[in-house]
């Protein structure tokens, strides 16, 4: 019999779409992979496309391939590490090994943030010889997104929780769900959320939003045993209406200016309980920038500011002037990090409780229990973070205070150290140990930082 397969053959198994050729016999599938390998890419009937491979049950049958070269595309080269761009080129003139490609692929992935890599295998200019070429693809996100963190616990605080799925339709942005939150102010608020944007108002640098939310909040004891001492902060609240309308003007990618107002009505708690109203002005500023240079540095600048001004305009019981600032820089060597974070605050005037600056939780001043800085919060804010990164691994310098001169408060400094694991989907747990002379208790804490 004769053991040559026919031309015909060997087109109508590689036209058919859904055949899989590993089930075919393997004699078969030995032929149509050496037909492959040799037919011209002028032959009719043949998909000649470059980056089609053809498996041998199993077995990548590039691996018979010598590699004619190895490069990367879709970043500029001078992003890439020297050490990576050396040992992706130690592939040329071996043959194709799929195992240390997709090893490469990994530490690309590790070196290229935000970067989809993908392996593609392409016919080389000389016979029997491949390409490797590893694609970066950048991957879109939304880079001034209103985001709640899902899940944080410390021993101090509990947990916090956001249930809050979004939904996007035509530029149209919708969010809604249900939250428990005691991490970032001095009350515990529990109750729903609901916001609507619009991403996309005539062109994309321009952006509407309104949100609307309804809390039952919850008071530590140490707050409510605090507030008889302190006649001029304004007492709790069981309840919070917050009704938020804002635009937004992106003049560059990287740049996000907000316009809006904050119509709060707060049921306050006493003998008479009544309501009383924080109405605000509100402004903020927000800047991404992520910077590429030679020799695999990576550089990450953050910067945020907001104002909020209640005042009789609006008609607000409460009058004042609440100024924060916020600033991030991260600098990546290949698998290490460096950070710097800060933040700042003044405030003006008499805010309610949930406009006082407060730290200690899960992601500032880690360790301490924010009622042991401070169980009123403050008027004025200082705090900054040193973090070192290897890979997961994490070492942290936490440094802040809070205080308010309307109470005859002066800054007292708080200092806290840790250590942790951080992945890059934002999943952490950190021990932080609060630097005092008595009564040192860790806190544990765990969950995805926003």
């Amino acid at each position: 019999m004769n053991a040559s397969i026919p031309r015909a053959a060997l087109l109508l198994l590689l036209s058919v779409p859904g055949i899989a050729l590993a089930s075919a016999p393997q004699g078969y599938a030995n032929a149509v992979a050496r037909y492959e390998a040799v037919v011209s890419p002028s032959g009719p009937g043949i998909d000649t496309r470059p980056d089609v491979e053809i498996q041998q049950a199993g077995t990548n049958v590039n691996t018979r391939y010598e590699v004619e070269s190895a490069s990367v595309s879709g970043v500029d080269q001078s992003a890439v590490s020297q050490a990576l761009r050396d040992d992706i080129e130690t592939l040329v003139g071996k043959k194709y090994d799929p195992e240390a490609a997709e090893d490469l692929a990994r530490r690309l992935r590790e070196e290229l943030h935000g970067y989809k890599i993908s392996v593609k295998v392409r016919r080389g200019d000389q016979a029997e010889r491949v390409k490797v070429v590893f694609e970066a693809e950048r991957i879109r996100r939304q880079r001034f997104e209103v985001r709640i963190s899902p899940l944080l616990y410390t021993t101090n605080d509990a947990f916090s929780l956001a249930i809050v799925p979004g939904f996007e339709t035509h530029h149209n942005y919708f969010t809604f769900g249900f939250v428990t939150n005691a991490n970032d102010l001095l009350e515990r608020n529990t109750g729903w959320v609901v916001r609507y944007e619009h991403r996309k108002v005539g062109t994309s640098a321009v952006q509407v939003a309104v949100e609307y939310d309804y809390f039952w909040p919850s008071f530590q004891p140490e707050t409510e045993t605090a507030l008889p001492f302190a006649p001029l902060v304004p007492g709790t609240y069981d309840t919070r209406e917050v009704f938020a309308p804002s635009i937004s003007v992106l003049p560059i990618p990287d740049l996000k200016v907000t316009f809006g107002a904050s119509f709060q009505t707060l049921g306050m708690e006493g003998l008479a309980p009544f309501d009383q109203a924080a109405h605000a002005f509100t402004f903020g500023v927000q800047f991404r920038k992520d910077v590429r240079r030679h020799h695999g540095l990576r550089h990450s600048v953050g910067a945020d500011y907001s104002v909020h001004d209640a005042s009789r305009t609006l008609e607000s019981d409460f009058l004042y002037t609440r100024h924060w600032v916020a600033g991030d820089y991260t600098l990546g060597v290949r698998r290490q990090e460096f950070g710097f974070h800060f933040q700042g605050g003044h405030t003006d005037g008499v805010p309610p409780l949930y406009e006082r600056f407060s730290i200690g939780s899960a992601t500032t001043l880690r360790g301490w229990d924010k009622f042991d800085v401070a169980p009123l919060g403050g008027t004025r804010l200082l705090y900054g973070s040193l973090e070192y990164r290897y890979r997961p691994f994490e070492l942290f310098y936490d440094f802040g205070t809070t205080w308010d001169p309307a109470l005859g408060e002066a800054a007292d400094w708080k200092h806290s150290v840790g250590i942790g694991l951080h992945w890059r989907n934002g999943f952490f747990m950190s021990l932080g140990v609060p630097l005092r002379f008595h009564g040192v208790t860790p806190a544990f804490m765990f969950g995805f930082k926003r």
